[in-house]
């Protein structure tokens, strides 16, 4: 990803340009394009009294905004980094004072402005020269760029000698300082520029220990020397030291650094000669950032000439100030950095010469004005001490020296740059009380003795004033996500406290905001959470306010919820349960992941609630929980905790019910009935006979288990099968069965018109007496109940009315309990019948339905299965049917390919039709490749095969539908397609129950056991 970052030159280099008017003011906007990323402004300057000019220039989405602060009325600048296809806002503001005042605005495009400026080149269809590097300011070159140069007129004729390898040949004493501006506006490429221009500006010179010394500072925000005057002895160690030289960067503090080339190297201990002339060549690209004119103004008396070269946005007023004269000769300004090397012929010559006429002065016997003789301590003062400061002021004394002077000039101004102040004494005065001294401010102190013909050294020192009592013990005493209160201790003597606070808050405007207050604390509001604030606090005496106490604080995330905990766990669930710690809360979002990274989910509950059931979760597993409170600022901080959830629980409270026969019912306490796929049930004789199982639907409680032995002791175990693939822990119960056996083959006979004779064949086991209840058929209401003996077999009803169906129930009473009952009907003679029934005669009714053997024993129905030859020693000559049959649970099932049909006539299987109450029981696994449209499991069909009754299946609705036709041959089906049913098509077995009673289809159940096709009689 490619970041642009706008850097913001004081420059002006010849390049494309474009006119335009701004939107704002009455001012023009001149932009000219410098190369991909730089652009250079002017504008109109405006009229009256004003403090300098901001430029803000301002992307329209992306790059940060950059700003630059011009403090001159030079109405340019140039900015850098910027993106060719970004469109930008420039904004020129005009200060005055504190005041800003928006005076030019537009937008552009670099890509644009290069473009309209390209064609403007084009329809001139000229090819005018770039111009001369060095023009005057009425030039072609200066009208072109809009840059008012300072050029000096023609020099003499050794100036215009011809030859590009001009060589001074003077013998003169110089010590030449260069001073290079080294601030961060150059950048590193065009320090190169100068220094190759530098290198050839010294090359024409003899350098050597007796004739021409070079010594180079460089500055930035402090001046580096780096290398004195007595350093190098030949021009060739000079050229070396020029190609070594390191950029520094910082910023432009040009009267600093004339300062250090005053004080550090013109001093005879760093290689300056008395006899020798001095001259300083000052090079920068910009305007001080500090006062250097009166830094320049003191070398100009000592005598030390400045030659002044400006690059860009160099200040011209500002080299003039600082320039010795005459200007013409000492001030040089070029518009970018490649043009220095436009100046190197024409300044070795002006310093040849400047050289030469200095020397020939000095042969001549003439007196150079204000160069200081090395007298030493005779006229010299020393130790200059420097004591009571305050914040306000400092006493000056020094020693002064031998020879009295006739006065003392004690100049004092802020070394950062500020109005000079002097104060001129008597030569007999050695000491000075400065007053009105600016607080916390290091002042640079001179102190220079003058006599009548030559002026002495002059004495300097620099502290610093005393800051103002600035507030002590800032500290934070209390913090929200929307506010700070800070407090301290008071300052003595402050009128009042100045509070600023500013943040960036992400994607916002900065954030400024100005309190004064009168006592040593503050409530600052309204501010943004989770963000970063910086806050300084001035004591204010009067107007002047001390340094601030800072500090930093980040103010709270919104309040997440408190007080995280869980209850109510189950192996499927957990209640998550919180405090909520605002009222301003919109909702709350609680999210939640396995420590597997899987089964994640997410709930969101109003703001009120501190509770929510999570659910389903996997059981014996650990989650992940978080909860986070949404305002309408955004979102908290989440609070966040783990459990892990329990295991599946297994069925309890098992009770075991004899029923008739060899079976028995196991009954039990579903915990999460709604969670469990299937029970499995498994029994075995204590005598460790082969175990028997059996697989029962998780939405039934009860199960029958049947081929048990009589008082034979039994382990009956059971377990259960959850959604989530878990298993329950078995539970076990042990149980002896016994003969509570009822009868069996009840039958009646000997019918009269008012007798019955019922017949039984008693069970095993010792029968205390047998239980005989019967009542009409047409009225159960007159039920009458009889007791028979223990060791009978038969009984005879009496008083029973003529020609009437009667239902008898016998049961058997057995020492441990009462049996089942067993029952059956029958019907009295009528009033002329002589002669009962023969015992034996079977109904037709019965023989529509013969009795078949199932898991549940034997019942009366028809095993499609074996009708149609689907059992093992017939299934491999039936045309369809897989060869290879599969084994599940122990029973064999056999596989239709794709659109086989087993047809048999009806007759073949029974040879009445199907009761009008049946029972149809199918169990079936679909497999991947089953057609996907509706299609018959089972039907019975007329003799043009128009289907009567049947089972149907639809795959894309996943439905089940039941149909047959009514006594009146009417068609009547009905649909199923609740969730149970839709689990058929899931590719599993599946066991489907469809019961027909007098008026609809109902009681479906699927479940996973084996069985066939069968369909069951019943009433």
């Amino acid at each position: 990803m490619l970041i642009h970052t706008c850097f913001f030159f004081a420059c002006l280099p010849v390049a494309s340009h474009v006119w335009g008017r701004v939107g704002q003011g009455s001012g023009r906007l001149k932009l000219t394009v410098l190369s991909e990323d730089r652009l250079q402004m002017k504008w109109k300057e405006t009229e009256g009294n004003i403090n300098g000019y901001k430029v803000r220039v301002k992307p329209m989405a992306g790059d940060s905004e950059q700003e630059v602060m011009l403090k001159t009325k030079t109405p340019k600048a140039t900015v850098g980094g910027l993106s060719p296809t970004k469109e930008y806002t420039l904004q020129v503001y005009v200060l005055n004072g504190s005041q800003e005042a928006l005076f030019a605005k537009r937008k552009f495009v670099i890509e644009e402005l290069k473009n309209a400026s390209q064609m403007r080149n084009n329809r001139r269809n000229s090819g005018a020269a770039s111009g001369k590097n060095l023009t005057s300011s009425g030039s072609s070159a200066a009208e072109h760029s809009g840059v008012a140069e300072v050029t000096p007129p023609p020099l003499n004729a050794i100036l215009t000698q011809p030859g590009s390898q001009f060589q001074c040949d003077t013998s003169a004493m110089a010590d030449i300082v260069l001073l290079v501006d080294g601030s961060w506006s150059i950048g590193r490429n065009n320090f190169k520029l100068i220094k190759d221009f530098l290198s050839n500006l010294i090359s024409p010179f003899s350098i050597a220990q007796d004739k021409i010394r070079v010594g180079l500072s460089q500055y930035s925000s402090d001046p580096r020397t780096e290398w004195d005057l007595s350093t190098y002895s030949t021009r060739d160690q000079v050229l070396e030291a020029m190609r070594s030289l390191r950029y520094k960067g910082g910023n432009t503090f040009t009267g600093l650094a004339l300062t250090h080339v005053l004080e550090q190297n013109l001093k005879p201990e760093a290689g300056a000669r008395l006899e020798a002339e001095k001259l300083v060549i000052l090079l920068t690209d910009g305007k001080s950032q500090d006062d250097a004119n009166l830094a320049a103004q003191t070398l100009k008396n000592l005598g030390i000439e400045i030659l002044a070269i400006g690059v860009k946005n160099a200040d011209e007023a500002e080299l003039k100030q600082v320039a010795s004269e005459p200007l013409e000769l000492t001030v040089y300004n070029v518009l970018d950095f490649p043009l220095l090397s436009s100046l190197v012929s024409r300044l070795t010559r002006v310093l040849c010469t400047r050289i030469k006429e200095k020397s020939n002065k000095e042969n001549a016997g003439s007196t150079v004005k204000d160069i200081p003789v090395n007298t030493g301590p005779q006229l010299s003062p020393t130790d200059l001490k420097i004591s009571a400061v305050t914040s306000k002021s400092m006493h000056l004394t020094w020693i002064p020296p031998l020879t009295p002077p006739k006065k003392y000039r004690v100049v004092y101004y802020p070394s950062k740059g500020g109005i000079p102040k002097e104060a001129v004494l008597d030569g007999a005065i050695s000491s000075l009380q400065l007053s009105n001294l600016t607080s916390h401010t290091e002042y640079l102190v001179s102190v220079v003795p003058v006599y009548d013909t030559v002026v002495g050294d002059a004495l300097r020192g620099i502290t610093s004033t005393l800051p103002l009592s600035p507030p002590r013990s800032l500290r934070v005493s209390e913090l929200s996500h929307n506010s700070i209160r800070l407090s301290w201790t008071p300052a003595q003597g402050a009128t009042q406290y100045l509070v600023l606070c500013s943040a960036a808050p992400d994607g916002a405007e900065d954030y400024t905001t100005e309190v004064k207050v009168a006592q040593p604390e503050v409530l600052l509001d309204g501010l943004s959470p989770s963000t970063e604030y910086s806050v300084a606090v001035y004591a204010m005496y009067g107007e002047d306010a001390s340094d601030p106490a800072s500090i930093q604080e980040t103010t709270l995330a919104l309040s997440p919820p408190r007080y995280l905990s869980f209850s109510e766990l189950s192996h499927a669930s957990v209640r998550v349960s919180w405090d909520t710690a605002s009222p301003a809360v919109k909702f709350h979002r609680v999210t939640y992941v396995s420590s597997r990274g899987s089964n994640p989910g997410e709930v969101e509950v109003p703001g009120t609630a501190t509770s929510t059931v999570l659910r389903p979760l996997s059981s014996l597993t650990q989650y992940f929980i978080s909860v986070r409170s949404t305002y309408d600022e955004g979102d908290s901080f989440p609070i966040t905790g783990n459990v892990t959830t329990l295991k599946v629980p297994p069925p309890r409270a098992l009770k075991v019910t004899e029923l008739s026969g060899n079976s028995l019912r196991l009954q039990w306490e579903a915990v999460a009935a709604s969670d469990v796929v299937v029970y499995q049930i498994k029994w075995s004789t204590a005598g460790g006979e082969k175990p028997q199982e059996l697989s029962i639907a998780g939405n039934v409680a009860t199960a029958v288990l049947p081929g048990l032995q009589k008082n034979t002791d039994y382990k009956i175990s059971i377990w259960a099968y959850y959604k989530d693939g878990a298993r329950s822990d078995t539970v076990s119960v042990q149980h002896r069965t016994n003969s509570r056996s009822p009868p069996t083959n009840l039958f009646i006979d000997s019918e009269t018109p008012t007798s019955l004779q019922i017949h039984w064949t008693p069970p095993d086991g010792r029968v205390q007496h047998y239980k005989i209840s019967y009542n009409p058929v047409s009225d159960t209401g007159a039920q009458q109940t009889i007791m028979a003996p223990g060791k009978s077999s038969s009984v005879t009803l009496q008083s029973l009315l003529p020609d009437r169906a009667y239902k008898v129930i016998v049961s058997a009473v057995h020492y441990t309990g009462e049996s089942e009952i067993t029952a059956t009907t029958g019907r009295t003679a009528p009033v002329l019948s002589k002669f009962p029934s023969i015992r034996g005669f079977i109904p037709p009714k019965t023989e529509a339905c013969p009795t078949i053997r199932s898991t549940h024993g034997s019942v009366r129905g028809f095993d499609m299965m074996e009708a149609f030859g689907l059992v093992e020693k017939e299934y491999a000559s039936i045309k369809g049917v897989a060869m290879e049959p599969f084994v599940f649970s122990g029973s064999r099932t056999f596989t239709l390919f794709r659109d086989t049909q087993l047809t048999l006539r009806t007759s073949d299987v029974h040879l009445f039709a199907v009761p009008p109450e049946h029972t149809i029981s199918i169990l079936l696994r679909l497999l991947p490749d089953t057609p996907k449209e509706p299609f018959a499991v089972w039907q019975i069909t007329d003799e043009d095969f128009q289907p009567l009754l049947g089972v149907n299946l639809d795959p894309s609705k996943k439905s089940l539908t039941y149909f047959n036709h009514d006594y009146k041959a009417d068609l009547q089906e009905v649909s199923f397609d609740q969730q149970e049913v839709k689990k058929i098509f899931y590719g599993s077995f599946h066991k489907v129950l469809i019961k027909r009673g007098k008026n609809v289809a109902h009681n479906l159940t699927p479940v996973w056991e084996f069985y066939a096709i069968n369909v069951y009689c019943s009433k």
